[in-house]
Protein backbone atom coordinates (compact mmCIF):
# COMPACT_ATOMS: atom_id res chain seq x y z
CA UNK A 1 0.00 0.00 0.00
CA UNK A 2 1.30 3.61 -0.41
CA UNK A 3 1.36 5.14 2.72
CA UNK A 4 1.55 9.26 3.46
CA UNK A 5 2.94 10.67 6.47
CA UNK A 6 -0.31 12.00 8.62
CA UNK A 7 0.22 11.10 12.15
CA UNK A 8 -1.59 9.87 14.26
CA UNK A 9 -3.40 8.38 11.16
CA UNK A 10 -0.13 7.25 9.61
CA UNK A 11 3.14 7.84 10.89
CA UNK A 12 6.60 5.83 11.37
CA UNK A 13 7.62 4.78 15.05
CA UNK A 14 11.46 4.52 16.52
CA UNK A 15 11.87 1.07 14.47
CA UNK A 16 11.22 3.35 11.40
CA UNK A 17 8.14 1.27 10.70
CA UNK A 18 4.78 2.55 9.58
CA UNK A 19 1.81 2.58 12.63
CA UNK A 20 -0.93 4.80 13.13
CA UNK A 21 -4.35 4.67 13.61
CA UNK A 22 -5.18 4.13 10.16
CA UNK A 23 -2.16 2.26 9.28
CA UNK A 24 -3.06 -0.09 12.17
CA UNK A 25 -7.14 -0.08 11.41
CA UNK A 26 -6.25 -1.07 7.50
CA UNK A 27 -4.06 -4.13 8.81
CA UNK A 28 -6.71 -5.44 10.50
CA UNK A 29 -9.36 -5.26 7.86
CA UNK A 30 -6.66 -6.29 5.06
CA UNK A 31 -5.61 -9.28 7.43
CA UNK A 32 -9.70 -10.46 7.41
CA UNK A 33 -10.03 -10.29 3.79
CA UNK A 34 -6.77 -12.83 3.33
CA UNK A 35 -4.33 -9.94 2.57
CA UNK A 36 -1.10 -9.34 4.03
CA UNK A 37 -0.47 -5.49 3.87
CA UNK A 38 2.70 -3.99 3.07
CA UNK A 39 3.04 -0.04 3.30
CA UNK A 40 5.22 2.12 1.04
CA UNK A 41 6.11 5.56 2.56
CA UNK A 42 6.02 8.28 0.15
CA UNK A 43 5.07 11.67 -0.33
CA UNK A 44 1.82 12.55 -0.69
CA UNK A 45 2.26 13.02 -4.46
CA UNK A 46 4.05 9.89 -5.39
CA UNK A 47 1.80 7.90 -3.40
CA UNK A 48 -1.09 9.32 -6.28
CA UNK A 49 1.16 8.77 -9.19
CA UNK A 50 1.61 5.24 -8.00
CA UNK A 51 -2.07 4.84 -8.08
CA UNK A 52 -2.08 6.64 -11.57
CA UNK A 53 0.04 4.15 -12.86
CA UNK A 54 -1.30 0.91 -11.39
CA UNK A 55 2.03 0.79 -9.44
CA UNK A 56 0.35 0.08 -6.16
CA UNK A 57 -3.16 -1.44 -5.30
CA UNK A 58 -4.14 0.66 -2.71
CA UNK A 59 -3.53 3.68 -0.95
CA UNK A 60 -4.00 5.21 2.74
CA UNK A 61 -6.82 7.22 3.16
CA UNK A 62 -7.25 10.82 1.06
CA UNK A 63 -9.74 13.17 0.41
CA UNK A 64 -12.07 11.96 -2.89
CA UNK A 65 -11.91 14.15 -6.07
CA UNK A 66 -13.24 14.69 -9.42
CA UNK A 67 -9.72 14.00 -10.82
CA UNK A 68 -8.62 11.47 -8.22
CA UNK A 69 -11.98 9.25 -9.47
CA UNK A 70 -10.88 9.13 -12.80
CA UNK A 71 -7.73 6.46 -11.84
CA UNK A 72 -9.26 5.33 -8.57
CA UNK A 73 -12.42 4.27 -6.71
CA UNK A 74 -12.66 4.85 -3.47
CA UNK A 75 -14.43 2.83 -0.03
CA UNK A 76 -16.79 4.66 2.58
CA UNK A 77 -14.98 6.92 4.91
CA UNK A 78 -12.27 6.03 6.93
CA UNK A 79 -10.88 8.91 9.24
CA UNK A 80 -12.74 12.69 8.88
CA UNK A 81 -10.03 15.85 9.25
CA UNK A 82 -11.45 18.76 10.90
CA UNK A 83 -9.78 20.97 9.37
CA UNK A 84 -8.75 24.89 11.47
CA UNK A 85 -6.60 27.95 11.16
CA UNK A 86 -3.45 27.81 13.27
CA UNK A 87 -1.70 31.11 14.29
CA UNK A 88 0.87 32.28 17.82
CA UNK A 89 -0.69 32.88 20.56
CA UNK A 90 1.68 35.94 20.94
CA UNK A 91 0.09 37.17 17.86
CA UNK A 92 -2.45 39.84 19.25
CA UNK A 93 -4.02 39.78 15.46
CA UNK A 94 -7.44 38.02 16.64
CA UNK A 95 -8.79 34.85 14.56
CA UNK A 96 -10.86 34.83 12.35
CA UNK A 97 -14.84 34.81 11.85
CA UNK A 98 -14.94 35.06 7.67
CA UNK A 99 -12.27 34.76 5.01
CA UNK A 100 -12.43 38.98 4.42
CA UNK A 101 -10.35 38.16 7.89
CA UNK A 102 -7.88 36.50 5.92
CA UNK A 103 -7.06 39.78 3.74
CA UNK A 104 -3.51 39.94 3.01
CA UNK A 105 -2.27 37.18 5.16
CA UNK A 106 0.46 34.66 4.76
CA UNK A 107 -1.28 31.06 4.76
CA UNK A 108 0.96 27.79 5.06
CA UNK A 109 -1.56 24.45 3.26
CA UNK A 110 -0.54 21.44 1.65
CA UNK A 111 -0.39 21.36 -2.05
CA UNK A 112 -2.46 19.03 -3.55
CA UNK A 113 -5.51 19.36 -0.85
CA UNK A 114 -8.84 21.24 -0.81
CA UNK A 115 -10.58 22.51 1.95
CA UNK A 116 -14.06 23.40 0.61
CA UNK A 117 -15.97 26.04 -2.26
CA UNK A 118 -15.97 28.81 0.29
CA UNK A 119 -12.00 28.47 1.04
CA UNK A 120 -11.40 27.71 -2.75
CA UNK A 121 -13.44 30.60 -3.72
CA UNK A 122 -11.22 33.17 -1.89
CA UNK A 123 -8.31 31.32 -3.01
CA UNK A 124 -8.99 31.99 -6.94
CA UNK A 125 -9.45 35.80 -5.39
CA UNK A 126 -6.55 35.76 -3.76
CA UNK A 127 -7.55 37.18 -1.11
CA UNK A 128 -4.68 35.80 0.76
CA UNK A 129 -0.89 34.38 -0.25
CA UNK A 130 -0.77 30.32 0.25
CA UNK A 131 2.47 29.17 0.86
CA UNK A 132 2.26 25.23 -0.34
CA UNK A 133 4.60 22.70 1.43
CA UNK A 134 5.08 19.12 0.04
CA UNK A 135 7.44 16.85 1.80
CA UNK A 136 7.36 13.81 4.24
CA UNK A 137 6.24 15.94 6.70
CA UNK A 138 4.55 19.17 5.41
CA UNK A 139 2.85 19.91 8.64
CA UNK A 140 5.53 20.01 10.92
CA UNK A 141 7.27 22.21 8.37
CA UNK A 142 4.76 24.57 8.14
CA UNK A 143 4.37 24.64 12.33
CA UNK A 144 8.28 25.52 11.79
CA UNK A 145 7.96 28.59 9.48
CA UNK A 146 4.78 29.75 11.81
CA UNK A 147 7.31 30.33 14.55
CA UNK A 148 9.79 31.49 12.26
CA UNK A 149 7.50 34.12 11.19
CA UNK A 150 7.18 33.18 7.42
CA UNK A 151 3.91 32.54 7.58
CA UNK A 152 0.79 34.73 9.77
CA UNK A 153 -1.37 31.47 9.50
CA UNK A 154 -1.62 27.39 8.87
CA UNK A 155 -4.23 25.19 7.92
CA UNK A 156 -3.98 21.51 9.62
CA UNK A 157 -6.69 18.94 10.99
CA UNK A 158 -6.95 19.82 14.54
CA UNK A 159 -6.08 16.31 15.53
CA UNK A 160 -2.86 16.30 13.84
CA UNK A 161 -1.67 19.59 15.10
CA UNK A 162 -2.45 18.55 18.77
CA UNK A 163 0.00 15.33 17.83
CA UNK A 164 2.31 17.27 16.62
CA UNK A 165 2.09 19.87 19.39
CA UNK A 166 2.54 16.94 21.71
CA UNK A 167 5.02 15.00 20.35
CA UNK A 168 7.40 18.22 19.25
CA UNK A 169 6.90 19.79 22.82
CA UNK A 170 8.17 22.44 24.02
CA UNK A 171 8.79 23.48 20.00
CA UNK A 172 5.07 24.31 19.42
CA UNK A 173 3.77 25.52 22.52
CA UNK A 174 3.18 29.02 21.28
CA UNK A 175 1.11 27.43 18.24
CA UNK A 176 -2.51 27.61 18.91
CA UNK A 177 -5.89 26.35 17.07
CA UNK A 178 -8.16 29.19 16.11
CA UNK A 179 -11.98 28.33 16.91
CA UNK A 180 -14.37 26.75 13.97
CA UNK A 181 -13.66 24.85 11.20
CA UNK A 182 -12.95 25.67 7.48
CA UNK A 183 -15.27 24.05 5.17
CA UNK A 184 -17.59 20.61 6.75
CA UNK A 185 -15.33 17.88 8.13
CA UNK A 186 -14.06 16.09 5.15
CA UNK A 187 -14.03 12.54 4.61
CA UNK A 188 -10.98 10.15 4.22
CA UNK A 189 -12.09 7.32 2.01
CA UNK A 190 -9.69 4.31 1.02
CA UNK A 191 -8.83 4.46 -2.71
CA UNK A 192 -8.27 1.82 -5.09
CA UNK A 193 -6.08 1.86 -8.68
CA UNK A 194 -8.32 0.93 -11.21
CA UNK A 195 -5.41 0.52 -13.24
CA UNK A 196 -3.47 -2.31 -10.82
CA UNK A 197 -6.84 -3.99 -10.67
CA UNK A 198 -7.61 -4.12 -14.38
CA UNK A 199 -4.14 -5.24 -15.20
CA UNK A 200 -4.64 -8.15 -12.20
CA UNK A 201 -7.59 -9.21 -13.64
CA UNK A 202 -9.39 -8.01 -10.32
CA UNK A 203 -12.80 -5.93 -9.61
CA UNK A 204 -12.01 -2.99 -7.32
CA UNK A 205 -16.38 -2.81 -6.82
CA UNK A 206 -16.25 -6.44 -5.20
CA UNK A 207 -13.29 -5.54 -3.98
CA UNK A 208 -14.85 -2.29 -1.55
CA UNK A 209 -18.00 -4.32 -1.14
CA UNK A 210 -16.27 -6.72 0.99
CA UNK A 211 -13.91 -4.17 2.54
CA UNK A 212 -16.70 -1.64 3.43
CA UNK A 213 -18.42 -4.61 5.53
CA UNK A 214 -15.49 -4.75 7.51
CA UNK A 215 -14.52 -1.13 7.65
CA UNK A 216 -18.46 -0.76 8.78
CA UNK A 217 -17.92 -3.92 11.72
CA UNK A 218 -15.23 -2.35 12.62
CA UNK A 219 -16.70 1.03 13.83
CA UNK A 220 -19.54 -0.98 15.59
Amino acid sequence: MAAYLLPPMSRLDQGGEPGGTAVEKLGRILSAMGYTPKFHILPFRRCLEAMRTGAMPLMLPCVVDIERQRFMRFSDPMEYMHTVLWKLRTNTRPCWKSMDDLAGLRIGVIDGYRYGPEWQEAVAAERFQLEGNIGRNPNRANFRMLLEGRLDMVVCDRRLGEYLKKENAPLFDNVVACPGTIGEDTPLCVPVSLLYFKNHGLSPEEFLARFNVLLKKSAL
